[in-house]
């Protein structure tokens, strides 16, 4: 009896009761003969047969990093077996990250039957290819069958490289970084008629077009890739297998393909719209939008991890003579350049925000009152430091005025952080200006 007729080996960590036994009974109606093996956790994985196992469904709520970390873990340990991820917690940039190190499906909580349906369609091709029984088109269903989960041309490219390598043996293979390097060496290598050189720029400028047939002569191709926004590679290839070169690259491939990018555009598109909608047209910063979304999370993070952070609200001192005396346009300049010096003196993990006409907030995650008191007092000393230019090539001087709250010794809910912290500031003004506030202390 073959593998195949025995049905799946899978291996469940960290699965809940409920969980099991919804995998567990769609298994028994839909896939016959499997066998389901338990593990409370990750390390108890030594033990296992690593050679019997066909998947691991694989539960984890943890952050991103140590979510990838497991991963690796379980590759290294079952390097035939899929990996299915199973969590409550939808984080796209660490799907990203975990589909990149090997992860073979994800399956949000609670389980929804037509997913868990997919995922196991999936597992079955999965073992047949595994097992060296595949054809095009199952190769194109295993390798393309979640287009969602691609984040770039770069990372179809190399799926669509995965899929060539199955059936053609790639004698050559040469990159390009620009448009012109490629048509340059193109025209020394080929002798294009202005026809197809015409089709060949119809294709680069094609949104929806990854791979290009520049020639076929018997058993031996040569295409055009694109591996990314501006970048090419050449392929010369020759087709070894049982399947005929039209066969392999159908128009069922290229309808695939076609989706993914089409995905992969609207997905560009509607974060291009979400990023417009949290940042300010002016100076390019995250916006009050953004700075009510970034407190929900800092402030949910805190009740399980229990970091705290601080709010500096910021206000440049006399900045309506800059209006009144020379324009909003020269205002709006100075803004550009404000933000400027507060991006050089904060770091890479502290957020800013305008907040509306000369007004900023800055979000320091992780710190300390003492901390944030010191970042507060190099950003006041940078803007007293420096020389803005204004109408002319005039120089001109400003200074702020820093209110300090504290989460959550200081406050508990967004809106409260953000009226301590402009209450500091005011407080901040009347004792003088350009000065740094927290409760009764004037810290510089």
């Amino acid at each position: 009896m073959n593998k195949r007729s025995q049905g799946l080996e899978i291996l469940a960590i960290g699965l809940d009761s409920f969980s099991i036994e919804t995998i567990r009974s769609y298994l028994a109606e839909n896939s016959p003969g499997f066998r389901l093996t338990f593990l409370h956790e990750l390390d108890e994985i030594g033990g296992i047969n690593k050679n019997k196992i066909d998947a691991v469904f694989f539960y984890s709520n943890r952050q991103s990093q140590k979510t990838i970390q497991d991963i690796r873990k379980i590759s290294i340990e079952l390097p035939q077996a899929a990996l299915i991820l199973m969590s409550s917690r939808i984080d796209n940039h660490g799907l990203v990250g975990a589909f990149r190190v090997g992860l073979f499906d994800f399956l949000s909580l609670p389980i929804e039957e037509s997913e868990l349906r997919t995922i196991i369609y999936r597992l079955q091709l999965h073992e047949v290819i595994q097992s060296g029984q595949w054809n095009p088109e199952r190769a194109v269903l295993h390798l393309f069958s979640r287009p969602e989960s691609f984040s770039s041309i770069e990372e179809i490219s190399v799926t669509l490289n995965q899929y060539l390598n199955l059936f053609f043996n790639l004698e050559q293979h040469v990159l390009y970084s620009s448009e012109f390097e490629m048509m340059s060496d193109f025209r020394q290598k080929f002798q294009f008629t202005a026809h197809q050189e015409k089709r060949i720029l119809r294709f680069i400028k094609d949104p929806m077009g990854l791979f290009f047939g520049l020639r076929f002569i018997k058993n031996e191709f040569h295409f055009l890739i694109k591996t990314g926004e501006q970048k090419f590679s050449y392929v010369l290839a020759k087709n070894l297998s049982e399947f005929g070169t039209h066969e392999i690259l159908s128009d069922y491939l290229s309808n695939v393909l076609k989706t993914s990018l089409s995905i992969l555009s609207d997905s560009k598109k509607r974060e291009q719209t979400r990023w417009l909608s949290l940042t300010d047209e002016v100076t390019g910063l995250f916006n009050q939008r953004k700075l009510l979304e970034d407190l929900d999370f800092y402030i949910s993070e805190n009740e399980t991890k229990k970091n705290t952070f601080s709010l500096l609200f910021i206000d440049i001192d006399y900045f309506k003579n800059v209006n009144d005396q020379y324009g909003h346009v020269v205002g709006s300049q100075l803004l550009i350049d404000m933000a400027k010096v507060l991006r050089n003196q904060l770091r890479g993990q502290d957020l800013i925000y305008r907040y509306g006409g000369d007004e900023f907030i800055v979000l320091l995650p992780k710190s300390t009152i003492e901390e944030s008191k010191k970042i507060a007092i190099r950003i006041s000393d940078a803007v007293k430091g420096s020389e803005f230019q204004i109408e002319g090539g005039i120089p001109y001087k400003l200074s702020l005025s820093i209110g300090i709250a504290d989460y959550p010794r200081d406050a508990q809910s967004s809106k409260s952080m953000i009226e301590f912290a402009d209450k500091m500031m005011y407080l901040s003004k009347k004792s003088g200006r350009g000065k740094v506030f927290h409760i009764s202390e004037v810290v510089a």
